[in-house]
């Protein structure tokens, strides 16, 4: 959706990206960004996604949420872990 500024001229929205902590579920930090339009938005915040969850978000509207990965358990050795 593009979003039109007085005057009729398209503007860029502003977007939040919460960044959030594994374990506690508070806030880690926040990365602020431009995007022409929500699923370009979805498209740029994707490629920040490290595996732990995060949330964007377009003024008071939540867009989407990115669940974290699990941990892959390690062993002894510090190799990961096989299940089965």
């Amino acid at each position: 959706m593009v979003r039109l500024a007085t005057g009729g001229w398209p503007v860029m929205a502003g977007y939040y990206l919460y960044f959030m902590d594994r374990f506690s579920g508070h806030i880690d930090h926040r990365r602020d960004f431009l995007a022409d339009s929500d699923p370009a938005a979805i498209e740029i915040a994707e490629g920040w996604y490290d595996g732990s969850p995060m949330e964007l978000w377009l003024g008071g509207h939540k867009l989407r949420r990115w669940d974290e990965q699990p941990l892959i358990p390690l062993g002894a050795d510090g190799e990961p872990v096989s299940e089965g």
